[in-house]
């Protein structure tokens, strides 16, 4: 077996070790709050700022005499702890002011009752692309939300077999603004892992980084630059029989951007959303 089979046999059966979860935990907070600045580049951009700062001290004991070592090394450290406090305080604020408020989540619980208030039946036929489209935006704006990703770094598709076949797909529609291809035959169905999720049932699956399961899985199945890390695989069945019809992903350019309770939020949040679309096929 290679990588990818490998990698795909553990993804569908068995739940992460302690071990997985403490590097994935560790991998969300370094790719998704962890602060660019405190990366290498960033670190680097870091030190060049604050070495321009701190040149005065040094430029009166060694250039000009001005003052003792002692004295400069204290006035160097003096800067720069106001300065890392300075950097610290501006990201703090930053984060502050894009943090969700109760009132906003609540909204789009709301949201969903009322999608779910209104029967698929009032829904005209020749609206139903449309209407499915919209779904698809609301889905991609709470990603947004809950991940905190800026516009164009989240991408809900909804990718349906063709009638009964389980061998042949197509990307049916995205959500709004976004380029990616529609109605594309998805290449190398078997190792796309959203075919490969609801070849193993209804349940939803989470991907934290794509690069994890090898070169195999990276690629784009619409022959598109694959621009995306991770994603959330959400099954969409058919009323009645349950039988799989498809499914609607959500990618982030991120990896580890749906990491623990976001997944589980983006699941349960959109869930009328899904049923929604669901009931449109």
């Amino acid at each position: 077996m290679n990588k990818f089979d490998v990698k795909v046999d553990a993804w569908l059966e068995k739940d992460p070790n302690w071990t997985e979860r403490l590097r994935n935990s560790v991998l969300y907070w370094w790719f998704n709050k962890l602060p660019r600045e405190l990366r290498f580049f960033g670190i680097t951009h870091f030190i060049t700022r604050f070495a321009l700062l701190a040149s005065a001290p040094a430029l009166a004991f060694f250039v000009y005499e001005r003052v003792t070592g002692l004295q400069a090394s204290m006035a160097t450290g003096a800067l720069f702890m106001l300065f890392s406090l300075s950097s610290f305080l501006d990201k703090w604020s930053q984060h502050k002011s894009n943090t969700v408020e109760q009132a906003t989540s609540e909204a789009w619980v709301r949201i969903g009752d009322l999608v779910t208030s209104v029967k698929s039946s009032a829904t005209p036929a020749a609206d139903r692309d449309p209407t499915v489209i919209a779904a698809l935006g609301v889905i991609e704006a709470y990603a947004r939300q809950i991940t905190k990703s800026p516009k164009g770094s989240i991408s809900v598709s909804l990718a349906l077999y063709d009638g009964k076949s389980t061998t042949t797909m197509k990307i049916r529609h995205r959500n709004p603004g976004n380029e990616r291809p529609t109605n594309r035959k998805l290449k190398n169905l078997e190792r796309v892992l959203g075919h490969v999720a609801c070849q193993a049932g209804p349940e939803p699956r989470v991907v934290p980084d794509l690069k994890a399961f090898g070169k195999d899985a990276f690629f784009s199945p619409t022959q598109q630059k694959c621009n995306y890390r991770s994603l959330v695989i959400l099954p969409i069945t058919a009323l009645g029989n349950g039988q799989i019809k498809g499914f609607v992903s959500v990618d982030c350019e991120r990896p580890h951007a749906f990491h623990g309770h976001i997944a589980e939020e983006l699941v349960v949040t959109t869930e009328p959303i899904i049923n929604h679309i669901e009931e449109q096929y």
